[in-house]
């Protein structure tokens, strides 16, 4: 090797490694952030998760600064002297050329932009699975969460409901089932069963009916699953809001304050996040394999405002719509429409991961990626973790 070919040699390595050194200080100077993270909601429709004009709930989470979200918006070209709307936008193709082009910025990238995305009919199943099935196998001494197993038995009922089942029955049983944790009553709890049984009797599947006989034996344990259940558990928000909080979390570890589009959802819950927001509290991290979290969240406050006064909540509203627009045409199969083509060729996934809800045909822990490697059952430890909280009065009060 010739002298010169040694030092051009030498000069990348150090030109490299000064590079990840700077990589480095810049990760480590992230990190001691503290930063206002908006947030925007798409789709909501409370716990009807069966209108079938919203079949998804979105939502987005930013970190822009004022400046950022200035450029972002400067991209919509929108004519709307207050606020930029998605709804508003997609009605024309100029709209829908504003929207692709703030979701293709270079700006909306892994660290400023977080998304979580329902399908609201599988949510349903898997709160079948999650409040009957995995409590009556709790009682039993068997923990469903492990290797993911909660999550391969939703993906199987609901691929297999409709497919061996009367599709019809199988909604009403869907519909029956939201309005028993709605209400509660026994003459709901009797009306979810009896639907059941009716799905049942339609399986053309024998063996199938067995799987179904795992949700009427929860019969038996029915009170004691309900005890406790808030009657607006299966609103997606409080979860979505959870997950994104656990999220930034990791990224930013001496907190972040929230700025939400005004929700009321949330609002109902403030003393919720209050509590798993107590920052007296030693960390500590639950549940299996990627599926783990820690806790205290890392809010530091929580506030509620209009996107008239946040750039940022528009920001989010656009990006959240987008990804409830895009997920719709996924789900009924679109091919034609163009904004969801247009927005199909942006790599949305990414974003988004195992950040969803939303059904594979996968249910091994192997294509799951939920083989058990350790940890704490977090639907154990979590009680004891709020029934010791000291609501954070920065999220209870503001």
């Amino acid at each position: 090797m010739s002298k010169n070919s040694k030092t051009k040699r030498d000069a990348k390595k150090k030109y490299q490694m000064r590079l990840q050194n700077q990589q480095k200080e810049a990760a480590l100077r992230v990190k001691q952030m503290i930063p206002t993270i908006y947030c925007d909601e798409s789709g909501n429709t409370g716990s009807n998760l069966l209108d079938p004009n919203q079949p998804v709930f979105t939502l987005a989470s930013c970190r822009f600064s004022e400046y950022d979200s200035k450029k972002l918006i400067a991209l919509l070209e929108s004519s709307s002297p207050h606020e930029a709307h998605f709804k508003n936008l997609r009605r024309r193709k100029s709209g829908q050329d504003g929207i692709i082009r703030l979701m293709s910025s270079k700006l909306l990238n892994l660290g400023t932009v977080k998304v979580n995305i329902f399908l609201k009919e599988f949510m349903i199943t898997t709160k079948i699975v999650d409040i009957l099935i995995e409590h009556m196998m709790h009682i039993s001494g068997e923990d469903l969460y492990l290797n993911g197993r909660n999550i391969a038995l939703s993906n199987m009922l609901y691929y297999c409901l409709p497919s061996y089942c009367d599709e019809n029955l199988v909604k009403a049983m869907y519909k029956s089932f939201v309005i028993m944790i709605r209400e509660q009553g026994q003459n709901h709890i009797d009306v979810f069963y009896s639907s059941v049984e009716k799905v049942k009797e339609s399986s053309s599947n024998e063996k199938f009916k067995q799987n179904i006989d795992l949700i009427l034996s929860t019969k038996d344990c029915i009170d004691d699953a309900l005890n406790g259940i808030d009657k607006f558990s299966l609103d997606p928000s409080i979860p979505a809001l959870f997950s994104h909080c656990a999220q930034w979390g990791e990224a930013f570890p001496k907190g972040f304050h929230i700025i939400h589009d005004d929700s009321h959802s949330i609002a109902k819950q403030r003393l919720l996040f209050a509590q798993f927001m107590d920052w007296t509290q030693n960390e500590v991290e639950l549940g299996y394999d990627r599926r783990k979290f820690n806790l205290p969240l890392k809010g530091k406050s929580l506030k509620f405002a209009s996107s008239e006064n946040h750039l940022q909540i528009q920001v989010a509203d656009i990006i959240a719509s987008s990804f409830s627009y895009w997920a719709a045409g996924v789900s009924r199969g679109e091919t034609e429409d163009y904004l969801f083509l247009e927005l199909a060729k942006l790599n949305l996934d990414k974003y988004i991961g195992h950040n969803k809800i939303w059904p594979t045909q996968d249910v091994t822990p192997e294509d799951l990626g939920t083989v058990h490697d350790g940890g704490l059952n977090a639907a154990n430890y979590t009680p004891f973790f709020l029934n010791r909280a000291v609501p954070n009065p920065d999220v209870a009060n503001t």
